[in-house]
């Protein structure tokens, strides 16, 4: 894919769609449904995979036919999971799971009352986790009780800022191409403002950086658990390239 397009999803947020990005999973899969619009923001080139192409024989081999299959499913599936089509209140109120987590804030200490590097940190270890395992979400801004706290407290001149000092985090202890599979957005939940980051479901390995060392995580239940490096392998070879 050349150039880029943008998605409107049901809830009217809109998500950029960058070059080596897939869109039409779910129309290809149902034929008959859509969830999304979605329109070229410049002039953009595309490659279009023909349902009845691909699941005739005489054109594409079945076992490569099975592959793509199984790859748009599995799209679907973290769109699914992500509970991207879910109102931000539904999912405060259903609290936090394998898949949801809440964090009081992005940067700042609340017991320190100062900035501090490791809050930063684990908001990444969650998005990482995310990432590894079937995506997720981390809304900013809400305690563990699921009481929406804001935004002021992290300090932000305004919500570019914030949202480019995450960017910043994300390609700095990560790396750029993870940012494609995470979405942040500025919401109000009953007049209060907090901050959601809807992560898919890397088809890499992301790791973590932090200072010298390279770190795994994973979500186990509605924890983020650094895998054990004896772990590691097997996990990306089962999660990533089967």
């Amino acid at each position: 894919m050349e150039g880029a397009f943008n998605l409107r999803l049901p809830d009217n947020t809109i998500k950029d769609i960058t070059v080596g990005e897939i869109f039409g999973e779910i129309g290809f899969i149902n034929q008959d449904f859509r969830s999304g619009a979605v329109w070229a923001a410049q002039d953009s080139v595309v490659s279009c995979i023909s349902r009845t192409k691909l699941l005739d024989k005489a054109y594409v081999r079945p076992e490569v036919a099975l592959l793509i299959v199984q790859e748009l499913a599995k799209r679907i599936t973290t769109y699914l999971r992500s509970k991207e089509q879910t109102s931000t209140e539904e999912i405060i109120r259903q609290g936090e799971s394998d898949s949801v987590e809440f964090k009081s804030t992005l940067r700042w200490n609340l017991y320190a009352n100062k900035k501090d590097k490791k809050i930063e940190h684990a908001a990444l270890k969650t998005i990482a986790a995310f990432l590894n395992t079937q995506g997720g979400i981390l809304l900013v801004g809400v305690d563990d009780e699921g009481k929406v706290l804001g935004l002021e407290t992290d300090q932000f001149a305004n919500h570019d800022k914030l949202l480019l000092h995450l960017n910043k985090l994300i390609t700095d202890r990560m790396g750029t191409l993870f940012t494609q599979y995470i979405h942040a957005s500025v919401e109000k939940v009953n007049g209060t403002e907090l901050l959601r980051i809807d992560c898919q479901a890397s088809t890499q390995p992301a790791y973590l950086r932090d200072s010298q060392m390279e770190y795994f995580y994973i979500r186990t239940g509605p924890a983020t658990t650094a895998l054990a490096l004896s772990k590691v392998y097997s996990y990306i070879q089962e999660r990533f390239y089967t």
